[in-house]
């Protein structure tokens, strides 16, 4: 299935923590396959976002800082931004059997009962769920 970057953050996100045994490995391996190489990470211009733990003082960097005022490791926030131009450009094709393909669907359907999706999730929706074409129409 082709992917883009935010879809597969997002589908990372998404799938399930814990399961039988079979299903969490199969879960890791697609967690493997969503994951960026360092191509990818230099090409799309992933920064993340760090804060001193000491003084509030923030950063948007690629690697951990230090900070200017503290001289300590500043820590993430858990926030990362891309370049969205160069992001359009990086699509992968990840392989999924059918019971990832099946999870996928389940995981997207329960957000959706429980009227938990938002406009992040519309696209794998589409994907996973409709069937739409690649372009989600």
């Amino acid at each position: 299935m082709k992917l883009e970057v935010y879809e597969r953050l997002i589908l990372m996100n998404i799938l399930p923590r814990e399961g039988d045994f079979i299903t969490l490995k199969l879960v890791r391996k697609l967690r493997e396959a969503l994951a960026f190489n360092e191509k990818e990470i230099a090409e799309v211009n992933f920064r993340s976002h760090w804060k001193c733990p000491k003084c509030d003082k923030t950063e948007i960097l690629s690697e951990m800082p230090k900070c200017p005022d503290c001289d300590i490791f500043m820590q993430s926030s858990g926030q990362v931004t891309w370049d969205d131009d160069k992001a359009k450009k990086v699509v992968k094709d990840v392989f999924m059997g059918a019971k990832m393909l099946a999870l996928c669907e389940s995981t997207l359907k329960k957000l959706s009962d429980e009227q938990k999706l938002t406009d992040q999730h519309m696209s794998l929706y589409s994907k996973f769920v409709e069937g739409a074409d690649e372009d989600g129409d």
